[in-house]
């Protein structure tokens, strides 16, 4: 939720996304006939039946961005944007709009997409989203995502487009799904000895993570040695076959930001804080 959670945000960043405003189509909720299951995992890593649940409501103050810095195999290649856009109305509810936005150095383009966006909405008093959608570059290809969630982010309906060719699939799973965007912010919102899965959604393909409390430590921030909370991480795609390791950090205070996190896959990937503005009520 990075993205399960960062961690599984910026993989999926780094590996998809970029975003227009919401789209204003609908899921069709009616019964149907596709089956709630929990998504495929490697062997090594359980599936998700209960995903973690939020212990305080996400944050909401409009305005609130964290930045922070990337590197792949130690080479430094851009930023990571999180940011809680506006509190407003969307299909007569009262909603938060949460983005993210990551630039990336051309010198690596061939690793990673060079820029991206992501976005989703989330209902107040909620975590999981109503709509989320990103839209990313990848070498000479251009991809688009909208996905459009029911039945409390268990059901969700996801719509993409590669260049000229688009394909539309209906997913159910067992525990609500989260875009890469709303995880970032339930991740905040997790109480400090949570231990447990979630799935994220994103680039039409579902991702299983497991987190797990390691202790303490303090890290280092733009304002010197913060104490944090250690989390280990390990996820995949249902696609995978095997799954990557991550390791998180997160502060201890109110706030929860995400100091750190450094996932260890086919690349060596780290993003550390390096900016974070608190908004204005």
């Amino acid at each position: 939720m990075y993205t399960a959670l960062l961690l599984a945000a910026a993989h999926l960043m780094l590996r998809s996304t970029d975003m227009p405003s919401p789209a204003e189509a609908r899921l069709d909720v009616r019964p149907s006939a596709i089956r709630a299951v929990a998504p495929p995992t490697p062997r090594g890593l359980p599936a998700c039946h209960k995903s973690l649940a939020s212990a305080a409501d996400l944050p909401r103050i409009a305005g609130e961005t964290v930045r922070y810095l990337v590197d792949v195999d130690g080479l430094s290649v851009g930023t990571i944007d999180f940011q809680i856009t506006r509190n407003g109305a969307y299909q007569g509810r009262a909603v938060t709009e949460y983005r993210s936005l990551f630039k990336l150095d051309a010198l690596v383009a061939t690793l990673i997409p060079v820029d991206g966006r992501a976005a989703a909405i989330v209902a107040l008093g909620a975590s999981t989203p109503i709509v989320a959608m990103n839209h990313y570059t990848s070498g000479a290809h251009q991809f688009q995502e909208d996905v459009t969630y029911a039945e409390g982010a268990s059901r969700l309906e996801s719509a993409q487009k590669k260049d000229a060719s688009s394909k539309t699939v209906t997913r159910r799973f067992l525990a609500p799904a989260y875009d890469f965007v709303s995880a970032f912010y339930m991740l905040r919102s997790l109480p400090a000895d949570a231990a447990g899965c979630t799935v994220v959604y994103g680039n039409q393909r579902a991702y299983t993570i497991w987190l797990v409390p390691d202790g303490s430590e303090d890290v280092p921030t733009p304002i010197g040695l913060q104490p944090s909370d250690r989390y280990q991480v390990r996820y995949a795609s249902e696609r995978a076959k095997a799954p990557t390791q991550a390791t998180l950090w997160l502060a201890r205070d109110a706030q929860r930001l995400p100091y750190r996190a450094r996932i260890e896959g086919s690349h060596a990937l780290e993003a550390r804080i390096h900016l974070y503005e608190k908004g204005k009520p």
